[in-house]
């Protein structure tokens, strides 16, 4: 280990404090020189911020105005487009906005355009005949002769008819479509399988 000579350690200590004193000098003044910079730009971000602050304000109360002015205008109420289309002379329906949410929600389903088959048709006179058809023999205009049987219903007979061979017993009747147990039972009276078709409206 080296010794300095006992003359020169005064020396040394003086040097190293005043280099250590030199070192700390600097690191102050650069910890000074930061503050005093931050210190200094602090005023002009408040004063940018203060600028906008007027500026956000105005922008979010430009909405809040519109709205308000847009009810005053109404006088807080509106009517449908429907009322405001209807004839001279006629009140139209004033919705309020406590009401419009309820009605908006009970507002009925919009409905498919009906078709031929939805359209309320007259009910045809109820057919009074008298005698027999042969289900195996009969035209379609004979068939179209018994209650409740329409063109629609004879066609169907007549095709089951053709595919199946002809009626074993006129309880295949109800194999066809449209010719369930009630109807069955009321056409059973004027049905036949063999024989001629005598069925003719009752006079």
């Amino acid at each position: 280990m080296t010794r300095f000579p006992s003359q020169l350690r005064p020396q040394l200590s003086r040097f190293a404090r005043f280099t250590g004193l030199a070192y700390l000098a600097n690191l102050g003044r650069a910890r000074l020189a930061r503050m005093a910079r931050s210190i200094r730009m602090l005023p002009h971000q408040l004063i940018h911020q203060l600028t906008q602050l007027p500026r956000q304000l105005v922008h979010h109360s430009l909405h809040v105005v519109a709205i308000a002015a847009l009810i005053l205008s109404m006088g807080g109420t509106w009517m449908l487009a429907k009322d405001a289309n209807a004839a001279p002379g006629q009140k139209p329906a004033v919705v309020t906005a406590s009401s419009s949410a309820v009605t908006s929600t009970k507002q009925a389903p919009s409905q498919a355009p009906l078709s031929d088959d939805d359209l309320v048709r007259p009910r045809p006179a109820k057919k009074d005949v008298t005698g027999k058809i042969n289900l195996n023999t009969a035209t379609e205009d004979q068939l179209m002769l018994l209650p409740s049987v329409g063109p629609s219903k004879a066609e169907r007979v007549v095709t089951w008819r053709k595919k199946s061979g002809g009626f074993k017993r006129t309880a295949d009747l109800r194999r066809v479509k449209g010719f369930g147990y009630k109807t069955f039972k009321r056409l059973e009276p004027f049905l036949d399988i063999k024989g001629d078709t005598t069925l003719a409206p009752r006079r």
